[in-house]
């Protein structure tokens, strides 16, 4: 799949844009499959993440997924992803301009709740006019009117603000539909969320978020986790652990070893 001028020109002017056929429905089924073997093996083992938004109890995550499978490792080398991301985080640098921030999948299960109206990029108000997040969406099914396609407010990502609750109840949203194999580029910034799934099927995705290199380079300049020997690394009290980030991150998620749906 080529990545053309159209594309740059309707993610610069809605914040977002649906690249169709990335992968190959049948591609994305069994990517699917495998996300749905993690998630059952999950909650046979209590190691399973629903999300508390949903009272229902019928939104799951499964994270870390670059650890669980060969295929998401995969699809992190995928061309066009990588000259999209290139394009969103371009600047004058020597260093790598993108990371991968988190990559775990989505599953709505039928009658799961719609998300609150939020942003991807974790930064206080005002925000800033240049995109420090961007995520890439996977369908591995069709995302419908119906069943949770994500909903989003074309243009917000140049706002300076983030959504508030009333803006939650009141704003006239758009709904990505697709067809699975198609893979949605959100700006950081932009307002958007889950729908809530109204049909008797589960609605399933990944989500790939990445983060602008700068970010890392400042708060990381020396990645403390490699570069201290780990029996120091042990003697470390929570407080030096916090300060020098080691095992940070907000969303770690699961970290089991099930080597049954491993690859």
């Amino acid at each position: 799949m080529q990545f053309t001028d159209s594309h740059r020109e309707e993610f610069d002017r809605e914040g977002c844009v649906i690249l169709k056929n990335v992968i190959s429905c049948e591609h994305a089924i069994e990517i699917r499959n495998i996300v749905h073997s993690l998630a059952e093996t999950e909650k046979r083992y209590g190691d399973s993440y629903f999300y508390e938004f949903d009272k229902s109890g019928k939104t799951q995550r499964v994270w870390n997924l670059v650890n669980k499978h060969k295929e998401f490792r995969e699809l992190l080398e995928t061309s066009i992803i990588d000259k999209f991301m290139n394009y969103i985080f371009d600047r004058e640098t020597r260093h790598q301009k993108y990371f991968l921030s988190s990559f775990q999948a989505n599953i709505l299960y039928s009658g799961a709740a719609r998300q609150k109206l939020h942003i991807d990029t974790p930064f206080p108000e005002p925000l800033p006019p240049w995109p420090a997040k961007a995520n890439s969406i996977w369908f591995l099914d069709d995302f419908t009117e119906a069943n949770g396609a994500t909903e989003y407010l074309p243009g917000s990502h140049k706002l300076s603000n983030k959504p508030t609750k009333s803006d939650d109840k009141e704003c006239d949203l758009m709904k990505a539909c697709g067809p699975a194999g198609s893979v949605l580029i959100t700006h950081g910034n932009l307002w958007h969320r889950a729908g809530g799934n109204n049909t008797s099927e589960s609605r399933t995705a990944l989500l790939c978020s990445f983060a602008a290199s700068y970010a890392r380079e400042i708060a990381n300049e020396e990645d403390h986790s490699i570069v201290i020997n780990k029996e120091i690394i042990d003697s470390f009290s929570p407080h030096l652990n916090t300060v020098l980030g080691i095992g940070h991150g907000i969303k770690s998620g699961s970290q089991f070893d099930h080597t049954k749906v491993r690859s």
